[in-house]
């Protein structure tokens, strides 16, 4: 396929199923490696780009789809997604194109069916049709009837589970479940020292040596409470956007007051809050009398910025805020023009003060109804999540669980400003790892993984050049990785930042462009997804696991 007209719509990437050379970068040498022989693991050689023959196409389809359709029905479709994979976007190869191809939409079919009855055209040519109409596709939103709507997300270097919805309702159902924490993840990784070390990664010792903390240090976090105390702060924090009780969007801020202003017209000019006491605060509880006077005070002060002339022309529009938003697009008054701002402004402030006294009163709630159980001898179960007392060391193991578990837990924080990389609390993250920490911090979000060892050993590395690594043999480690919490980049920094040890061939975090050992990807695979879809009946997605443990060696496989 000639991709001399496209090239100023794609950004190049270097996936480790391809090459060097850019075709191998495309969808159409993909789906050469996916419905390749496997007589050499890793081994490019079999991909041919000899003419595809109708006998061979619906061989080869028949390969792709076997090994990437874990599931598929009128609402959800699982596929094994190969590691160097995007999402969508302007690329020559991603997931969304590889669906298209596979299961395109009937405008597809048609104007492709048009083609080759028009030409009468060999399994080839209808092959290469739908490549070159896929090509400038870049989101589910190109297509009308693309039926591809996505749930969740994958790395592009991270292969494994990734479900699509196939519908409106099951894509909502599906997201619902992500956002409500009622998917459960499971990863598998391997793992390799950082720096020049010999030693075995998550070694015994290493493990045995965390701190052991009992079963109910654990409870704020499957309970959720902990969860739903970041994100109420978030919501305080992020200007009010967030709904919550007591918040009041711009409509009903306008209500408020153009109420106030009819109120002190029929009453003459006179205050309307002195004429009725503050808006009745009188027969209201504190919150409320509080926020009233908030109002008022907020009423007053924007008012002060309007003519008299400009307050009848915005009453006379009536209590729509849509046709008052609109009538001061096209006024040419800067009082007019301007009121939108205003009451954006006063949305703000009303919701910021309200959040924190909401916060505030229950706050002072549990400290009312907190029971005295220090006496009992129940202080872990009193600890409320989010206070000093309750802070869990960043690596720690849990009373009666394997001796091969244990747990980190480190907030962290996009840095945004388009960087890639994600950072650890600093009281965490291990000085070496995260050298550069700014001194204002992003939005920290509270993270828990909790990581098992498998299996500990080597794999051979024909590029390792270093002293350290004798006869390029790599110390690694293969883990069972379970996220209690969904944030992105977690289980590479909490790996790589904290316990010190990231995941082989993950050139982000580990301070070097080479990928690694054995293959060029990096080793790590969504095994397992289980979540409630609609109906509420739970599903379980399993993908083949490419990290095959071989006696005293382990198997990396890149185009699993």
């Amino acid at each position: 396929m000639n991709w001399k007209n496209l090239e100023g719509a794609s950004i190049a990437d270097n996936p480790c199923w391809g090459g060097p050379e850019p075709h191998r970068h495309d969808l159409q040498y993909l789906l050469r490696v996916l419905g390749g022989s496997r007589s050499k693991l890793n081994s490019t050689e079999h991909i041919t780009e000899d003419p595809i023959s109708a006998s061979s196409y619906a061989a080869l389809m028949d390969r792709v789809i076997s090994r990437l359709i874990i599931y598929n029905d009128d609402n959800y479709i699982a596929i094994h997604k190969p590691a160097d994979l995007r999402m969508d976007g302007p690329h020559r190869a991603t997931v969304h194109k590889l669906l298209l191809y596979l299961y395109p939409p009937p405008s597809m079919l048609q104007k492709t069916t048009d083609q080759d009855n028009a030409a009468n055209e060999t399994s080839q040519r209808r092959h290469e049709h739908l490549l070159e109409s896929i090509a400038p596709l870049t989101n589910t939103s190109d297509l009308k009837d693309d039926p591809f709507r996505t749930v969740h997300q994958l790395d592009y270097a991270t292969s494994g589970v990734l479900l699509m919805g196939k519908n409106r309702k099951a894509a909502g159902a599906a997201c619902i479940s992500f956002q409500e924490r009622r998917a459960k993840k499971t990863y598998v990784a391997v793992i390799t020292a950082n720096g020049n070390s010999n030693e075995l990664p998550f070694g015994k010792d290493f493990v045995e040596s965390m701190p052991i903390l009992p079963e109910s240090s654990l409870k704020p976090w499957a309970a959720g409470s902990l969860e739903k105390q970041y994100r109420k702060k978030r919501r305080r924090d992020t200007d009010g956007k967030g709904t919550f009780n007591g918040y009041m969007p711009e409509h009903a801020i306008f209500a408020k007051w153009r109420g106030y202003m009819i109120k002190k017209k029929k009453a003459g000019g006179v205050d309307a809050n002195k004429r009725d006491g503050k808006l009745d605060a009188s027969s209201k509880n504190g919150k409320q009398a509080n926020q009233d006077d908030v109002m008022s005070q907020l009423i007053q002060s924007t008012t002060q910025q309007l003519t008299p002339q400009a307050i009848d022309d915005l009453l006379s529009i009536g209590p729509s805020w849509k046709k008052v938003k609109t009538h001061c697009d096209n006024s040419a008054k800067d009082d007019i023009c301007s009121w939108p701002s205003t009451i954006e402004r006063m949305t703000k402030e009303y919701n910021q003060s309200t959040a924190a006294a909401t916060a505030a009163t229950t706050e002072d709630e549990k400290t009312t109804n907190q029971p005295d159980n220090k006496a009992k001898g129940n202080d872990d179960e009193t600890k409320q999540p989010g206070s000093s007392t309750f802070a869990l060391p960043p690596l720690f193991r849990i009373q009666n669980e394997e001796c091969d578990s244990f747990y980190i837990c480190a907030s962290i924080g996009e840095v945004g400003d388009g960087r890639f990389d994600v950072l650890v609390d600093p009281s965490a993250a291990l000085p070496s790892t995260q050298p550069n920490t700014p001194s204002a911090l992003p939005e920290m979000k509270p993270s828990l993984t909790r990581c098992t060892v498998l299996w500990r050993g080597y794999v051979h590395d024909a590029t390792t050049s270093s002293t350290a690594k004798e006869e390029g043999r790599v110390p690694v480690a293969k883990v069972v990785l379970s996220p209690w919490t969904g944030r992105r980049h977690q289980l590479r920094v909490h790996l790589s930042r904290v316990a010190g040890c990231p995941i082989l061939g993950d050139v982000a975090y580990t301070g070097t462009d080479d990928r690694g050992a054995v293959g060029s990807r990096m080793c790590l695979h969504a095994k397992e997804l289980v979540i409630p879809l609609i109906g509420g009946q739970a599903h379980t997605f399993t993908a083949k696991d490419p990290f095959v443990i071989d006696n005293d060696s382990i198997q990396i496989d890149n185009f699993c």
